[in-house]
């Protein structure tokens, strides 16, 4: 997805390079900052589709920033957060705070391009409330939290469906039990990754209780889940 403008704020010169490397060979057109106000400005005086945020800033760190986009300046402004290894619990306070992925520093090029492609046109489908996408004969229904087999609608919880449409919405990509858990519940969740675990239990049981056969979800051991990598169609 090309001709889209990202916005990279990082205080470290020699970071924002390396993303700008990056992002320039899928043919996007990037923006820096190096601060939060710098970002603030860039925000207000450009059309920014995704902005890559590392959290921890002078001045305006990226929890700041993010509740400012939020808040102050009503931007639903897609964010991924930019984060150092262990930095789970700022992460965790990220998500809650309005980003919609993460990436955790070192990171590969490839897992860079790839996130921010995911993110840029998650962000542009879901403003198409009859959208809809179909994957090994799964018909989902984002916006009506609704998933169809054979046009009969399978009784999901929230939850359930939340888990199941994250993997689905990119296929072949593998979630951690760790990243699920981020992404799925709310900040200050006392669970532990068992909980992902019964979720994905209870997803594959409904699922085969409704006459789908197909092992859609696969356990990639040691590491987490995906869904099957199949032709994915968009309504």
């Amino acid at each position: 997805m090309t001709g889209k403008n990202i916005l990279i704020v990082d205080d470290e010169g020699e970071m924002r390079l390396l993303i700008k490397l990056c992002l320039s060979q899928e043919n996007y057109t990037t923006l820096e900052a190096n601060n939060g106000l710098e970002a603030l400005n860039v925000i207000r005086e450009n059309d920014i589709h995704l902005v890559l945020l590392d959290i921890m800033m002078p001045e305006i760190d990226g929890f700041e920033l993010l509740k400012a986009m939020r808040e102050e300046l009503d931007k639903r402004t897609p964010v991924i957060l930019i984060s150092a290894l262990g930095d789970t619990d700022r992460v965790v306070k990220g998500l809650q705070l309005g980003a919609d992925d993460y990436i955790v520093k070192p990171f590969e090029p490839k897992e860079l391009v790839a996130r921010t492609t995911s993110v840029i046109r998650r962000s542009f489908i879901q403003r198409d409330t009859d959208y809809s996408f179909e994957i090994a004969g799964l018909h989902f229904f984002p916006n009506k939290y609704e998933i169809t087999y054979h046009d009969k609608s399978m009784v999901m919880t929230k939850k359930e469906f939340s888990i199941l449409n994250r993997l689905a919405s990119n296929p072949g990509r593998v979630y951690s039990r760790e990243q699920i858990l981020d992404l799925e519940w709310d900040m200050g969740y006392e669970g532990d990754l068992r909980t992902v675990d019964a979720h994905i239990k209870n997803i594959r049981e409904k699922l085969k209780s409704e006459g789908y056969n197909k092992e859609i979800i696969e356990t990639v051991w040691g590491v987490g889940y995906k869904v099957i990598e199949d032709d994915k169609h968009i309504d």
